[in-house]
C-alpha cells in the first residue's frame, strides 16, 4: 500500500468493525524496534500500521477501541474489588 492512500481525504474505505474485533483480540505488532520502526514517507507511522490499516482513520478508530477496552477493565476491576 502506497502512503499517500493512507492519508487521502476522498474515497475513504468503510470500517470493517470485524477486522476492528480481530485487531483487539490480536493486536498488531510493531515490525522493528520501538525506535528503529520503519517510517512511512510522511514520517508519522510505522510501516506494519499501513500494512493493517487501510486508511488513517481507521487506525485512530482502532486506537479509540483499544482506549475504551482499557478503560473498561480498569473499570470492572476497581468495581470487583468493591
Amino acid at each position: 500500500m502506497r502512503d499517500n492512500h493512507f492519508y487521502q481525504r476522498d474515497n475513504i474505505p468503510p470500517i470493517d468493525n470485524e477486522h476492528m474485533q480481530d485487531l483487539l483480540e490480536n493486536p498488531p505488532m510493531l515490525c522493528g524496534d520501538e525506535w528503529d520502526c520503519p517510517e512511512d514517507f510522511e514520517g508519522k507511522k510505522c510501516r506494519c500500521i499501513l500494512s493493517v490499516f487501510p486508511h488513517e482513520t481507521h487506525y485512530e478508530h482502532y486506537l479509540k477501541l483499544v482506549k475504551h477496552k482499557i478503560e473498561s477493565a480498569f473499570v470492572d476491576l476497581i468495581q470487583k474489588d468493591n
